[in-house]
């Protein structure tokens, strides 16, 4: 039964990272960055880290991140899927994969932010989540990935931590 916990998962989400403005690509993004130039295997055990350095980055990751959601996060992402039957209230303007090609291209529509988002992938206890995001704008910056983890606490969900895939 995960539809309950991935709608509030997405839920929080989009009250988190995104304004009302903004647009979200109704398809689940199946491409899952896994891999970036300062580290070429984002693995589970790799996000697991409490903190590091790299080339003097500080790098914060998710030690509580237990195995069985990223298994579940890479699992549920092998395809794309419609995220509307999960937000029944959206809050923000979904778009198809087309629609996000105009915007691109349109003038008025330059300083847009467009994102994606992946499924989240669960935890059996369903206490936790991992999802990915990516956002861009045609004009310029903001182009960015990251990788969100999420805790529930009772019915309310929280972004806990984020690791920076990229940004341009």
């Amino acid at each position: 039964m995960r539809s309950p916990y991935e709608s509030q998962v997405l839920s929080a989400i989009i009250n988190h990272s995104m304004k009302k403005e903004d647009f979200l690509v109704e398809m689940s993004n199946s491409y899952l960055i896994t891999q970036t130039s300062l580290k070429p295997d984002i693995s589970w055990e790799f996000l697991r880290i409490p903190e590091i350095f790299i080339h003097g980055m500080r790098i914060v990751g998710f030690p509580n991140l237990q195995k069985e959601t990223y298994d579940n996060w890479i699992s549920i992402n092998n395809q794309p899927c419609l995220l509307t039957q999960f937000l029944a209230n959206p809050q923000i303007s979904l778009i198809s994969e087309e629609e996000s090609d105009k915007i691109s291209k349109g003038y008025d529509y330059r300083w847009s932010i467009i994102y994606t988002l992946t499924r989240p992938g669960l935890s059996l206890d369903f206490s936790q989540a991992l999802i990915q995001i990516t956002a861009h704008c045609p004009a310029g910056p903001p182009q960015y990935g990251s990788l969100l983890y999420l805790e529930r606490t009772g019915e309310q969900w929280a972004v806990k931590s984020s690791y920076g895939l990229y940004n341009q």
